[in-house]
């Protein structure tokens, strides 16, 4: 190879590395991480945590912003009921169970009460069994 075919391939290779370089160097948007929440930003999740918990909160002595996007966390967003209960039977009252059609309605008896078996562990037949825990509220 001689030497002019291998300096143009390695200078447009270099051209094309200062270009994205220098496009990710000066677009890169400069943030800072806060310890306080936009309670602005989030206030429409805040609001909805609180009307689709289906338990009572306990705002004693917490942030309610706090307390109501994490409402809006587990309920909305991450269904944890839905690991964090026995299993359907159970994790819906009578007749509401959207499993057969019907109108959902969370069992708040069994609300994040834990106790759903996954099966065995590593395989299905294995005695080690998952199971979800009990998550205090």
């Amino acid at each position: 190879m001689t030497r002019r075919k291998f300096i143009k391939p390695a200078v447009a290779v270099a051209a094309f590395a200062a270009i994205i370089l220098a496009g990710m160097w000066s677009s890169s948007p400069r943030v800072k991480a806060t310890d306080h929440d936009d309670e602005d930003r989030n206030e429409s999740k805040i609001r909805r945590g609180f009307e689709i918990a289906p338990v009572p909160l306990n705002l004693e002595g917490k942030n309610r912003a706090l307390v109501g996007l994490g409402s809006y966390i587990v309920n909305a967003q991450g269904d944890c009921n839905g690991c964090h209960s026995a299993g359907p039977a159970t994790e819906f009252l009578p007749g509401a169970n959207p499993y057969f059609g019907q109108p959902e309605k969370i069992n708040p008896a069994t609300y994040l009460g834990g106790g759903r078996d996954f099966g065995g562990f590593p395989a299905p037949t294995s005695p080690l069994h998952i199971i979800s825990q009990f998550n205090s509220r």
